[in-house]
Order: C-alpha cells, then structure tokens, then sequence
C-alpha cells in the first residue's frame, strides 16, 4: 500500500439526539402563574415585614417564627426567580417541596 492510505479505523461521529426540553408552551403557562404568585408573594414579605417591625419595635427582638418565616419565603421567591429566568426547569412549589432550611 501507499504510504499516505495505511491508516487504521477511522471515527465517524455518531449523530447525538439531545436530551428532550420540557414543552415550552406549557413553561409559559406555569411562568405566568409562578408570577402572579410572586406578586401575592411581595404582599406578603411587605405584611411579614411590618409584623417583624412591629414585634421589633414592643419586644426588642424579632419573633423567631417570622424570621423563620422570612428565611422560607426568600428561598421560595428565589425558586421563582430561578424559574422565570429560566436558570432551572424545575418547577417551584406546589409542584416540588417546600424550600427547606440548608
């Protein structure tokens, strides 16, 4: 044989199917309630706030509970943050847990 033509087996790349997107009109209909419910979600951090003012304000400290409250409701408004902005597929509460603490 020719010098140039002894080459071994040659790779032939293997078409890939991508992994499968979640159908996007079904994520605009989840987007558009994920943000009426962060809209009732600034509602109620304005409420919790002015309740922690409140109790601040009589007590000298705030309420455990309501800090407690307010750690979950911000890893919650995150979550739906996350999902708007398409920075995760996963779909925030009631369609997965509760954020937890951690």
């Amino acid at each position: 044989m020719a010098e140039g033509l002894e080459r071994g087996p040659v790779n032939v790349p293997q078409p890939v199917t991508p992994p499968a997107l979640p159908d996007l009109g079904i994520r605009v209909v989840y987007m558009l309630l994920f943000a009426v419910v962060f809209w009732v979600l600034t509602w109620i951090l304005a409420a919790t706030t002015l309740m922690q003012l409140v109790v601040r304000l009589l007590n000298g400290r705030p309420h455990p509970d309501l800090v407690r409250f307010g750690a979950s409701l911000a890893r919650y408004a995150r979550q739906i943050i996350e999902f708007l902005t398409f920075v995760t597929e996963l779909t925030p509460y009631p369609f997965a847990a509760w954020p937890v603490e951690g």
